[in-house]
């Protein structure tokens, strides 16, 4: 089995991650890159971003995230040197606020 599309996928990671540090500067912190999920073919890839704060910020956060889509795409678009650079689609992943409220609750009993 081929670790290509893992490698891959630890690359867009990375490249996410630091274009998001750089565009975001004092509001990076608040934002973490979960996971990313490539497709076989390396055509398309689904980045998870997790955000820290109250919804108003989570919100505020994911619309910057947004506007600087082409800009963190050409990043990957600069590193990558393979025949198709994945095309990126964001994602929210609750997981962090999930597990939080879990533990509130957890905390009750």
């Amino acid at each position: 089995m081929s670790q290509r599309v893992p490698k891959v996928e630890s690359v867009i990671q990375q490249v996410v991650a630091t274009a998001i540090i750089q565009l975001l500067d004092r509001d990076a912190a608040a934002v973490t890159v979960t996971r990313v999920d490539a497709a076989p073919d390396l055509r398309n890839a689904t980045v998870w971003i997790g955000l820290l704060g109250d919804p108003a910020e989570q919100d505020r956060l994911w619309a910057h995230i947004e506007q600087e889509r082409g800009e963190i795409q050409d990043a990957l678009n600069r590193k990558l040197t393979t025949k198709f650079v994945p095309r990126l689609h964001f994602k929210r992943d609750s997981g962090g606020e999930y597990a939080a409220e879990i533990e509130r609750l957890l905390k009750k009993i």
